[in-house]
């Protein structure tokens, strides 16, 4: 008798430590760049290496490709804080090379758009390939609202190729 009521209480434990682990994970949404929709506004501009949206030859300017943010769980709303960008930006906080990305939540009724977050890789002094984040204060609404990022690579010149390759939530 003993047995049969430990192995329900192990059962019924493991069960629980399943589900919270699951749920825990269910709690991230990621992107890579090269899956995001560009704006006809960087037509010419980009090109996708893998994952990595960047510049294509020596074209400088702005180039932007918006992600759409979907809700990963069945029921509840996540309960992102964080910002996550995979990039490079070659001179760091310098002002010739830049990496954004921008969480916007636009209003399924009115269409107004409003921005939660903004990350700006000219903030880290970072030149190498590298993943930084960026927290934000949200309780996201996916009944009356929708979400996307819109990630942006601007370089000025044509010596060096910034590029971003991840977004995610968490």
């Amino acid at each position: 008798m003993k047995t049969k009521h430990l192995t329900v209480i192990a059962t019924m434990c493991f069960g629980g430590l399943l589900l919270v682990s699951t749920a825990a994970q269910a709690q991230t949404w990621s992107s890579a760049a090269s899956v995001c929709q560009p704006g006809t506004d960087s037509a010419g501009l980009y090109t996708f290496s893998a994952a990595a949206f960047e510049f294509t030859g020596t074209k400088t300017g702005l180039i932007r490709t918006r992600c759409a943010v979907t809700n990963p769980l069945d029921l509840g709303v996540p309960g992102w804080k964080t910002l996550v960008v995979g990039y490079q930006d070659p001179d760091g906080t310098g002002v010739n090379y830049q990496v954004n990305a921008q969480l916007n939540r636009v209003s399924k009724s009115t269409g107004t758009n409003y921005i939660l977050a903004v990350f700006d890789s000219s903030s880290f002094a970072v030149t190498t390939a590298t993943s930084r984040s960026i927290s934000f204060t949200h309780t996201f609404d996916f009944t009356n609202f929708a979400y996307y990022v819109t990630l942006s690579v601007t370089r000025v010149d044509a010596n060096e190729n910034p590029a971003v390759w991840l977004v995610e939530l968490e």
